[in-house]
């Protein structure tokens, strides 16, 4: 009988399912045909690991895609599932703390009007990073097309990532929130902070989490990019556009 050794926890066996750990022994590489059947998976079935994954995403993101992309897929939720249910809490969080914000703005300021955008992107802008998940995995995709890793791998990736992003927007309009309710300003857009707080995070988490897949000089360009963004957040977009194009 043929010996399979499981890439999920390295243990000798025959069968189907590993043993020790229980993952498939047809976890393949993945493709076009994987996420096809990945996406209605993720949709009705869900499965444990929601909080191991969050927890490997914000602590290793590198280590834990790598390892995804590698086999090691047990212990984790799978991604479509995953960057649904962070996308869906997340706008439906940030809106609520918008209109907290807005109630505690007028309560604080009352002879003060503040500016709210009330632009379909403003309210959903995790659906729009959520969008965005395949022209990113192009991008991304493109940039690193001498490297190991496929299209539909890259597309992993950045549907792992598009799922923290969206967590980011929840940490930046918290810190809205307290900065209407404990600072005497009377505006609290500060729309270089934000900028540049959602790019610092944006270009560490992608930064990071490629720089440990790929290995390459572009990692130290993306750790650069990080002082840049905070030490002079209006440059920090073209920046990005720089290291992307």
């Amino acid at each position: 009988m043929e010996i399979t050794l499981c890439k999920n926890c390295n243990f000798n066996y025959s069968g189907n399912y590993c043993p020790e750990c229980g993952q498939s022994v047809h976890e393949k590489r993945i493709d076009v045909h994987w996420l096809i059947h990945d996406i209605p998976h993720s949709v009705f079935h869900i499965d444990k690991g929601f909080f191991y994954t969050l927890k490997c995403l914000f602590t290793n993101p590198g280590k834990m895609v790598e390892g995804y992309l590698a086999g090691k897929r047990v212990k984790h939720f799978r991604p479509f599932a995953y960057v649904i249910l962070i996308a869906s809490i997340c706008t439906f969080v940030v809106n609520k703390l918008q209109s907290l914000t807005q109630s505690i703005y007028q309560k604080r300021f009352p002879n003060q009007v503040l500016e709210v955008n009330e632009s379909f992107f403003s309210h959903y802008f995790s659906l729009f990073i959520f969008i965005m998940i395949p022209f990113a995995s192009l991008i991304t995709w493109l940039f690193f097309i001498k490297r190991q890793y496929n299209y539909w791998e890259h597309f992993l990736v950045n549907t792992y990532l598009a799922a923290q992003l969206s967590l980011l927007l929840v940490l930046i309009n918290l810190i809205k929130l307290f900065m209407t309710l404990f600072s005497e300003k009377t505006d609290v857009s500060e729309q270089g902070f934000f900028i540049s707080f959602f790019m610092t995070g944006f270009l560490f988490l992608y930064g990071y989490t490629y720089g440990s897949l790929m290995s390459t000089k572009k990692t130290n360009l993306l750790k650069i990019s990080l002082t840049i963004t905070v030490t002079r957040p209006k440059k920090s977009l073209q920046f990005l556009l720089l290291i992307l194009l």
